[in-house]
């Protein structure tokens, strides 16, 4: 600015506080504690959306930060931790915004979005100092250090998840990370097509232009297998690819590609037995036009080593291999209707150790962190908890779901409850009774949450997409799962305590009542689980969406919405503040 500063600020080490003076008399104007024995050790004012802000960071991480009045008091203090070292403030500009850099082991970008600050990390390991840089070659970049080096870039990636797109040239079906090597396993499919001079690619793709590649060798009946037709001339066939992948650069090291009209179903990288050695475990089945379901696949063992990828073993199995599991050194695959648990000899072979057989199609599986329980996803079956028994090295039904829910994705949140999506796009939740008195209710599954999503759901992971211990948190969640969606979006899922549930509930209520959708759909009538069996209300799910609506409102709007908002406190209701609810906002909209 072009006018003369009036105010200062400044941090003090002695009682560890901060402080307002008038400059040039030196005339103090406030000064707040911040507590503890942590130093200050970089002080900032930065005006954000014409918000006034002081920012003070400390030498262990920590950040405080407080809205600056018109009359200079400082008012909303709040507190989050952006790394473990002394950080350093730095301002910059970008299209004219001021946004602010944070120097540390974990670099970060404070920007304002609807008046609310909101800190977004750099996709860089540590930086020590910061500047901006404009030059003919370097337009808006910052200028960034570390130890050794000096990196410039821009900031518009910074502002948003980093996102980096990797062009494959064909469809990446699955993926798994093998931290031992640094490498990713990208199951991908591409097509090809029927030519004069036999089957070649539609078109150019990482798999047809790898230098180092591998073909499908088979030792089993696979190759035997009879099914399918000749191909006619001009006729497509789906050709799938294990790639490979440095997980630094995104090069694609090698290629192993797999039998004709063999589909690639699953992946999971693990160790096995006592085996030192990490592998890759890759499912399969042959697919062909004439047949309801594969009637052979493949459990193929590979190791990536010295550059080298090499196939260890592999197992024909009866059935395509829908879902490959490592389980206590172990590995549980679902092959067509049945789960099969297998264990790896000392001699590097597969030695099945037990199946269980009730389903139509397993396709889904998961394994309880504890490794005792198995959830699966039945095609038209819904859920159903399996029990491994090492002493009688059997599987053992526990409990199941029996409303007929045709499974798209299944996840564990704990012992208790079990998280599944259906084919109507529909997400729900089924807890079992193991303390019940009888075997009956223990082995049934009840229904405690169910919400239409609007899009079908293919995968759940446990996981979150932002720095975790981000501060004083008020929002006491347990658990993060992340959903991806075949429409391409990534929703998260987490638990809160029935207290806060119930007042988000009722503040849920009311912005369904205030804020009219596009086409003003219902927001009840939107989210009620529908199927060809049941049309039900929405229960025991909070739409995140819509209470995130409520930090775009104005002031009377959302004092209207408040009045009466409570907030139960070992038995005994407690009136809550709009300052209280907007606080529990937006700790919300910073989980995700």
């Amino acid at each position: 600015d072009e006018s003369r500063a009036e105010v200062a600020c400044v941090g003090l080490w002695t009682d560890i506080s901060v402080r307002l003076i008038r400059i040039p008399s030196l005339e103090e104007i406030t000064k707040e504690y911040i507590g503890g024995e942590i130093i200050p050790r970089s002080i900032l004012l930065a005006k954000f959306e014409g918000v006034d802000y002081l920012l003070c960071s400390l030498g262990d991480g920590a950040l405080f930060y407080f809205q600056l009045t018109k009359q200079g008091n400082l008012v909303d203090k709040r507190k989050v931790i952006l790394g473990t070292q002394p950080t350093v403030l730095r301002k910059f500009k970008t299209q004219a915004t001021t946004n602010v850099f944070v120097c540390s082991d974990r670099p970060t970008v404070i920007y304002s979005s609807n008046k609310k600050l909101v800190f977004a990390n750099v996709n860089l390991k540590e930086v020590k100092h910061m500047c901006s840089l404009n030059t003919e070659e370097y337009r808006h970049c910052l200028a960034l250090t570390s130890e050794s080096t000096i990196t410039i870039g821009t900031i518009d990636a910074i502002q948003k998840l980093h996102i980096r797109s990797v062009p494959l040239g064909e469809g990446p079906e699955r993926i798994t990370y093998q931290e031992e090597t640094s490498t990713f396993g990208v199951i991908t499919r591409r097509l090809d097509v029927m030519d004069k001079g036999g089957v070649k690619p539609v078109r150019e793709s990482v798999s047809t232009q790898a230098i180092s590649t591998s073909q499908a060798t088979t030792v089993t009946g696979i190759a035997r297998s009879g099914g399918g037709t000749p191909l006619q001339f001009g006729e497509e066939v789906e050709v799938y690819n294990l790639l490979i992948i440095d997980q630094n650069t995104f090069e694609v090291i090698h290629v192993h590609t797999f039998h004709q009209n063999e589909y690639v179903q699953c992946i999971t990288s693990c160790k096995l037995g006592d085996d030192k050695s990490v592998y890759y475990v890759v499912g399969t089945g042959l697919v062909f036009p004439d047949e309801s379901e594969p009637k052979i696949g493949r459990l193929i063992i590979f190791s990536w080593a010295d550059g080298k990828l090499t196939q260890v073993a592999e197992k024909e199995t009866k059935g395509g291999v829908w879902n490959v599991l490592p389980f206590e050194g172990k590995l549980l695959t679902t092959v067509n209707s049945t789960v099969r648990l297998w264990e790896w000899t000392h001699d590097k072979e597969l030695r099945l150790e037990c199946s269980y057989f009730n389903h139509i199609l397993a396709l889904y599986a998961k394994v309880s962190p504890a490794g005792d329980f198995i959830l699966l996803g039945d095609i038209m079956r819904s859920l159903n908890l399996l029990q491994y028994r090492p002493m009688e090295s059997s599987l053992e039904e526990v409990a199941r779901d029996y409303n007929p829910n045709w499974s798209t994705a299944v996840e564990i949140i704990d012992d208790e409850r079990f998280l599944g999506a259906e084919s109507h796009n529909n997400l729900y939740i089924c807890q079992r009774d193991s303390a019940a008195n009888t075997e009956e209710d223990r082995m049934q599954m009840s229904e405690v949450g169910q919400i239409h999503l609007g899009e079908m759901v293919n995968v759940f992971r446990h996981g979150s997409l932002v720095m975790e211990h981000l501060g004083d948190n008020t929002v006491p969640h347990t658990g993060s799962i992340l959903v991806g969606t075949v429409h391409g979006s990534i929703r998260l899922l987490t638990r809160l305590p029935q207290d806060l549930f119930d007042t988000l509930y009722e503040l849920q209520r009311r912005l369904a009542k205030k804020i009219k959708s596009v086409g003003r759909i219902e927001h009840a009538y939107y989210r009620r689980f529908v199927s060809d069996k049941k049309s039900e209300a929405s229960h025991g799910f909070i739409d995140g969406d819509l209470i995130e609506t409520f930090l775009e409102l104005d002031r009377s709007t959302l004092e209207e919405l408040c009045l009466g908002l409570t907030k139960e406190t070992n038995g005994e209701k407690i009136p809550l503040e709009l300052d209280d609810i907007m606080k529990i906002v937006e700790d919300l909209s910073r989980i995700h």
